[in-house]
């Protein structure tokens, strides 16, 4: 009898503990359905791949559990109790996560960007710093030529130096590199200028030595006599001359055909109020003769009374006047001497200065005699 008991009770505690583990089977499936619903959620929003490891380790867990369900409902439903709240949390923990990712994403590229705008704006501002320099630097150049002559080489330069505003070059290379440029290209053309002016003023010098040799050739051809040919001769032996040499000797002969010029104007002037006083004071005035002899140059002008007597005037170049009054009977000639001299200094404006009586012979009575010279005077003018 008691074996009998015994046997139920067995079989009543078997059956106690199949209901128990079916019971705990039935109330833990639905978590465990819960949690496959959640991680196909997760999974088709794409929020496993923003929380692989947690994803993959619970997923493992879910099917660990799914297989004890069977096994072992007790197991399964500890395990589900311990993981609940890791299920529960993970749609939102995925969120959060993607989130953060998303905004650490967002937070990168606006980094990224700004990084590139700085350096954007880097770039930018080395290269209008080394546009700055690149000007500053054309603008010492001393002359244009130099910087024509040096184009096609800046050129180059700039394209090697500005071409990538990366390379790192500052400004003080590109001063630099230009000075060095400019220094050599303003010395050729300081070189250039010089033989220029050089070769400018060799041709001005040969110019103006031709006008002179022509000029003087003018005046040696426009008159004859010993002044003109010394003249010639004297052209003759300055072409012969270096320029320098050529030059200093052409300006002595122009200075002193200048001088002669001018003397022979006051000459004329001279000449002609010599000329003029006489005829108003009566004489008959033959014209003007001009005599060269012996290294003498001289201007004669005679003139005669209807009675016989004559009055010779000298002018040489030198500002010398000589007067000879003559065939004049006793102090006779005293009555034309003075007012042809005082029309010369009064009329005429004429200055007498110096004067040298050379000879006078006041006792000539005899009109016929003409002692030769009765009055002979030198002035200077």
């Amino acid at each position: 009898m008691s074996r009998a008991d015994e046997y139920r009770y067995q079989i009543q505690r078997q059956r106690k503990q199949e209901l128990d583990r079916q019971r705990v089977r039935e109330t833990t499936r639905p978590f465990l359905e819960r949690y496959r619903s959640v991680l196909n959620d997760v999974a088709s929003q794409g929020l496993g791949d923003v929380i692989p490891a947690e994803f993959r380790e619970l997923s493992s867990d879910l099917q660990r559990m799914e297989a004890l369900l069977e096994s072992d409902p007790f197991a399964a439903r500890d395990m589900s109790r311990s993981l609940g709240g890791r299920f529960h949390g993970l749609p939102r923990f995925a969120r959060e996560q993607r989130r953060s990712r998303q905004e650490a994403e967002l937070a990168a590229a606006e980094a990224f960007r700004n990084a590139q705008q700085a350096e954007v704006e880097r770039q930018l501002q080395v290269k209008a710093e080394l546009e700055a320099a690149w000007r500053e630097g054309l603008s010492g150049w001393s002359t244009p030529v130099a910087l024509n002559a040096a184009f096609a080489e800046l050129q180059k330069l700039r394209e090697r130096l500005l071409g990538n505003a990366a390379n790192n070059m500052t400004s003080a290379q590109i001063s630099a590199a230009l000075r060095e440029v400019r220094q050599r290209y303003e010395v050729d053309a300081e070189r250039q200028l010089q033989e220029m002016k050089n070769r400018v003023q060799r041709e001005a010098v040969t110019d103006v030595l031709t006008l002179q040799r022509e000029q003087l050739e003018q005046e040696a051809n426009k008159d004859g006599g010993e002044r003109a040919a010394k003249l010639r001769e004297a052209l003759a032996h300055a072409i012969g001359l270096a320029p320098a040499e050529q030059a200093e000797a052409l300006n002595q002969l122009v200075q002193e055909q200048d001088e002669a010029a001018v003397d022979e104007s006051q000459r004329r002037e001279v000449v002609r109020a010599v000329y003029q006083s006489l005829q108003q004071a009566g004489f008959v005035v033959d014209g003007p003769e001009h005599l060269v002899s012996e290294g003498e140059d001289q201007v004669l002008i005679r003139a005669r009374r209807p009675a016989g007597a004559q009055a010779d005037f000298r002018v040489n170049l030198s500002g010398h006047l000589s007067y000879k009054f003559h065939q004049y009977k006793g102090k006779t000639c005293e009555k034309d001497v003075a007012p042809v001299m005082a029309t010369l200094q009064d009329a005429y404006g004429i200055s007498l200065s110096d004067k040298r009586v050379i000879w006078v012979n006041p006792d000539d009575q005899d009109q016929d005699a003409r002692p030769y010279p009765d009055a002979i005077q030198e002035r200077s003018k």
